[in-house]
């Protein structure tokens, strides 16, 4: 009976969606992206930065970059940090032919080779967190929660699930 409980116990653990350990972290990246939102829509261009620790401790964001409609590669000066701990983006304006809903594979794989977690932030007003250890997107709020382009289209992604990891996304790849 032990055993079964403790391996019951594991696999909750292993398979419990990781969320940001720092909730200084996870606020600083959200209230940022909740500005860029409008912006981002009205534009149709990605922004994106850096969360990072400042010297006293304090979390705080770098400078945004205005990026292109699906890329953005962040300019900021991070020379204030001690360290960055994260990466921020909008996902630009609704567009019906893309998979904009869900981090792209490029995403995480960027947050794992910076070594770095990561915030993305949908058309559809969903916010996912990247942990850039694992390789894993995790929804930390779904439809709407960010603000939403008044474009956007409910349902034309398909289903969203609530984690993927990069062999799910490329699985949805394949059937996108």
């Amino acid at each position: 009976m032990m055993r079964m409980t403790i391996a019951v116990a594991l696999a909750i653990v292993t398979s419990a969606p990781a969320l940001a350990q720092d909730p200084a972290e996870m606020r600083a990246a959200r209230e940022v992206l909740m500005q860029l939102q409008p912006r981002s829509f009205a534009e149709n261009r990605e922004y994106c930065g850096y969360v990072g620790v400042l010297p006293d401790g304090t979390v705080s964001v770098t400078e945004v970059t205005r990026g292109r409609r699906d890329s953005c590669l962040s300019r900021a000066d991070e020379s204030r940090f001690v360290e960055i701990v994260a990466s921020f983006h909008t996902h630009a304006g609704f567009d019906p032919e893309a998979d904009s809903e869900v981090p792209s594979i490029e995403d995480i794989e960027g947050d794992m080779f910076e070594g770095v977690d990561g915030y993305v932030a949908t058309p559809g007003g969903r916010l996912w967190y990247i942990d850039g250890q694992r390789g894993v997107a995790t929804l930390i709020c779904g439809l709407g929660c960010m603000g939403q382009d008044p474009n956007f289209v409910p349902g034309i992604a398909g289903p969203i699930a609530n984690r993927y990891t990069l062999d799910d996304l490329n699985a949805r790849m394949s059937e996108w």
